[in-house]
């Protein structure tokens, strides 16, 4: 846990979802939501996938890394398979070896005034918790982002991302990011 004033940054729990959730739905358009029972299942196969902003004990943003094989890794990225069928496919940093990092989210409550520092935890936070997960020997060897809007795709070239292609999703077509750890650090920690 990592305290800023009236906010940390915390692994959330199972009573945190709904927060999630809510604020995720506020966000992202429809065809990007999720269930309850899809994030309670990511969080079972692996619990440090999610990470929160909360301030005053709400839920002010979240930024999620999923890791996985790099096969599904590239599966996602091309839009051959969906985010939705990722949760068989989660790593679990227990064994170690390689992993690709899928970052499926930054979100923040950009109805606040403070949008921006929420954004600003998020991100050192991202990079924290990257050195966490080579802590558990994992090596990561790419990590990669599908922008749903232009504040994505801005904020994703901004943290070291470089524009790869372009997949489409039920008929719409996003940009996909791609980085190496050492390009987000270097981003992130100027």
């Amino acid at each position: 846990m990592t305290r800023h004033n009236n906010g940390e940054m915390v692994t959330p729990e199972k009573e945190d979802i709904n927060e999630m959730l809510e604020l995720n739905y506020k966000i992202y358009p429809k065809e990007w939501h999720v269930s309850k029972e899809y994030v309670l299942s990511i969080m079972e196969r692996n619990p440090f996938v999610y990470r929160v902003y909360k301030e005053n004990k709400q839920v002010k943003g979240i930024h999620s890394l999923f890791p996985l094989p790099k096969t599904v890794y590239e599966q996602v990225l091309t839009g051959e398979i969906s985010e939705k069928s990722l949760c068989e496919h989660i790593i679990d940093y227990k064994k170690p070896g390689d992993v690709y990092l899928y970052l499926i989210s930054i979100i923040v409550d950009i109805h606040s005034q403070k949008a921006k520092e929420y954004t600003k935890h998020l991100l050192y936070d991202m990079v924290s918790q990257l050195h966490w997960i080579e802590k558990q020997d994992q090596n990561i060897k790419e990590i990669g982002a599908i922008a749903i809007s232009k504040d994505g795709e801005r904020i994703l070239q901004r943290i070291g991302f470089s524009h790869s292609h372009s997949m489409k999703e039920e008929g719409i077509s996003y940009p996909v990011f791609r980085s190496s750890k050492e390009s987000i650090l270097q981003a992130i920690t100027l």
